[in-house]
């Protein structure tokens, strides 16, 4: 095996390593409320892509209308872009019901975990081609131990998904700008990537940027014309590529635009141009409406991500500072020109913050790849007549590593309530007024002990916000079958013998509502993760 083809099987062993410690870890985390609609709508848009290979029916406006839109802006998930949803139900249909290889959610949860292998793949080979073999494994594997990604790839959820085809799209760009005679693979990545997440239209102000910045740092002498036409033609058919190739795949691999596109497409946008502000809690108070405080996303990612990476990662980034760009592709500004992208919608105060880290993940592999220029340095700096470089590496390298490992193991599986060690973990982040989960998803921590509660009869249980995964965890054998979902809210309450709050700022009236419904303030069992409660069972006295 050639050095070349060596360096390859390492990229793709460390993308299978994470693929298989993300299906390991999502066993335990709980089912998410967005989930239960993507896992609905990923099984029927399946059904209708196997109906059309089989010849059962035709890509009439009828079916396509019937599957994947209708008339209000929620039907049948329209909102959302098609291809992540559709993966998630071939996966199931293929690996679950057919083949039997794998449970339900795992099944529909296999292609997240799939991409974010993939995005940490590319995170090495990029990493490689910019710095050389050791640095990429250290970005790698600093990519796979980020606490927060490795929980959001373990959903049938976009966020992991949309960070790796961000990547991609950047990537492919990259490697476009070599001057290849036709840079298909730019647009098709990037059209993938709107057909996941309407967030990846961010991207060209990154891409474009960074093409003129590095088209006039090419541009010859003359007049002005002749350097304006440089510029623009400098690589052509990359933005051809991009302008063309990518709403056309977009189109392609999402049936409802394939009838009526424009309207469906202002439809699509709109939606989220006037996107619900969900609650959020942050540094104390509960924010549900702009203004909201610019710093959220420098704040957040600062107290979610493993400190020892972000020390490494602040090296880095001093390093390309220092060296300015020598390579004519000028990669270092392109990764960070990706991060702002992707972070700076956020700075405004009137972008929805709801989901905190999960929207702008595709900063992340930036943050990796700077730790890995970091700990090269720091390697380097270390390294004299008594250390040798390798052994300077492994140690440092080694360090940064096992503690971004020590902060994913304690993680996991309550991630979302957990924080780094500048927030003072778990505790501090509560302490600090940090959100402490959202969808639902801790539930699952509970649901022994429910189990055991239960009224032997049957009964109704108040299962809170996550109501819309109690039928799926009955299904998977979770939860007691006789058991049933009591309802919404003060008439939900009132008709359970069991109830269950899950902790958030603006869910602390639930509480008040069952010690008033109940007649007792004592819950049965408080799920706790790292001493911070986060799930309530209450049981009505007898």
């Amino acid at each position: 095996m050639t050095a070349r083809h060596a360096h390859r099987a390492i990229g793709w062993a460390l993308a299978l390593i994470t693929t298989i410690v993300v299906v390991v870890n999502q066993r335990d985390v709980g089912i998410a409320r967005d989930e239960i609609v993507y896992m609905q709508m990923g099984g029927r848009y399946a059904d209708w892509w196997l109906g059309l290979v089989a010849f059962d029916h035709g890509p009439t406006e009828a079916s396509v209308t019937q599957t994947f839109g209708g008339p209000g802006a929620t039907d049948n998930n329209r909102e959302h872009p098609a291809v992540m949803k559709t993966l998630f139900g071939l996966s199931e249909r293929l690996l679950h019901k057919k083949l039997g290889v794998l449970d339900e959610v795992t099944a529909y949860r296999l292609p997240s975990a799939v991409l974010d292998g993939l995005a940490v793949a590319l995170v090495y080979f990029l990493a490689l081609g910019l710095c050389g073999l050791a640095e990429a494994i250290v970005a790698a594997l600093l990519a796979l131990l980020l606490p927060r990604a490795v929980f959001h790839a373990g959903l049938a959820c976009f966020d992991a998904p949309t960070m790796t085809l961000w990547l991609a799209t950047v990537y492919a760009y990259l490697r476009a700008l070599d001057g290849r005679r036709w840079p298909w693979q730019v647009g098709v990545v990037w059209g993938l990537a709107l057909g996941t997440k309407h967030t990846a239209l961010l991207l060209p102000f990154a891409l474009g940027a960074h093409y003129l910045i590095v088209a006039w740092r090419a541009r010859p002498s003359g007049a002005w014309h002749q350097v304006l036409r440089a510029v623009i033609g400098y690589r052509w058919r990359v933005i051809v590529s991009l302008a063309v190739l990518g709403p056309l795949t977009l189109y392609v691999v999402w049936p409802w635009l394939w009838f009526d596109p424009v309207h469906h497409v202002r439809d699509w946008l709109g939606f989220h141009l006037h996107h619900v502000h969900y609650n959020y809690e942050y540094l104390g108070h509960n924010w549900n409406a702009p203004r909201f405080p610019w710093h959220v996303a420098l704040v957040t990612t600062l107290f979610t991500v493993p400190v020892a990476t972000l020390a490494a990662a602040a090296i880095g980034a001093g390093v390309w500072i220092a060296a300015r760009p020598r390579r004519a592709d000028a990669p270092a500004l392109l990764l960070a020109l990706s991060a702002a992208a992707s972070i700076g919608p956020f700075v405004l105060g009137t972008t929805p913050i709801f989901g905190a880290e999960k929207h702008w993940m595709p900063a992340l592999p930036t943050i990796c790849l700077a730790a890995a220029v970091g700990v090269g340095w720091a390697a380097r700096a270390l390294r004299s007549s008594v250390i040798p470089e390798r052994v300077a590496i492994a140690v440092v390298a080694g360090a940064v590593v096992l503690a971004a490992a020590a902060e994913t193991w304690v993680a996991q599986p309550y991630a979302l309530t957990w924080y780094n060690a500048l927030a003072g973990g778990a505790p501090g982040g509560a302490d600090l007024g940090m959100n402490r989960q959202f969808w639902g998803v801790a539930l699952r921590g509970v649901l022994p002990e429910i189990a055991r509660e239960a009224p032997a009869g049957g009964g109704a249980i108040y299962t809170h916000d996550a109501s819309p995964a109690w039928g799926l965890y009955q299904r998977l054998g979770l939860a007691p079958r006789g058991l049933r979902d009591a309802g919404w809210e003060q008439a939900g309450i009132e008709r359970s013998q069991l109830a269950v709050v899950i902790h958030e700022r603006h869910f602390n009236r639930h509480d008040y509502l069952i010690w008033k419904a109940y007649g007792t303030v004592q819950p049965s069992f408080v799920l706790r993760s790292a001493g911070v409660p986060i799930v309530s069972l209450y049981r009505r006295p007898r």
